[in-house]
């Protein structure tokens, strides 16, 4: 699941980032221990380097310019973090009955399945997860489908589809 978590978040960051006027190249990287926890923002200490910036700039407009970046990421990191908990959500498996119809001799049992589903970030799927999953409530698992025969109760076909 994890894999899947941080390419649906990364993801969803960087929309954020795109959305917001941050140029194409902009890209997001996940670092250590903050997976864990709300993201950690720079305190006033923060040391940034804006070379040459001094020859085209006041140093006002610098400090404008900084302050922008920071409310930006400040806002899509607080954001992220709050829709990362639904996307968490959306990919924990239940393990409940999804579907069952029965014939007269076979019956089709279909359950989400804990096998672990598979998006890594170059996925060309991840957009159309991600939509679902924050727009329209969608859940995010891999499920378990059994034919059963009613003559013998015998399970005669089983699959996992991820």
């Amino acid at each position: 699941m994890n894999e899947t978590l941080n390419a649906l978040i990364c993801r969803h960051a960087r929309n954020l980032l795109l959305a917001q006027g941050w140029p194409e190249e902009t890209d997001v990287v996940l670092s250590g221990s903050q997976w864990q926890s709300l993201p950690v923002l720079p305190a006033d200490g923060t040391q940034v380097s804006f070379p040459y910036a001094g020859e085209w700039l006041t140093e006002e407009e610098i400090r404008a310019v900084f302050d922008a970046m920071r409310d930006a990421v400040c806002s899509v990191s607080c954001r992220v973090a709050e829709d990362a908990r639904r996307i968490r959500a959306a990919l924990t498996t239940t393990g409940q009955t999804l579907l069952t119809r029965q014939t007269r001799r076979f019956r089709l049992v279909v359950k989400e399945s804990d096998h672990p589903c598979w998006l890594d970030e170059d996925d060309e799927n991840l957009p159309v997860v991600l939509d679902a999953i924050l727009n329209r409530g969608a859940r995010f698992s891999s499920v378990e489908m059994y034919l059963v025969s009613e003559c013998v109760e015998h399970i005669l076909a089983s699959g996992l589809v991820l």
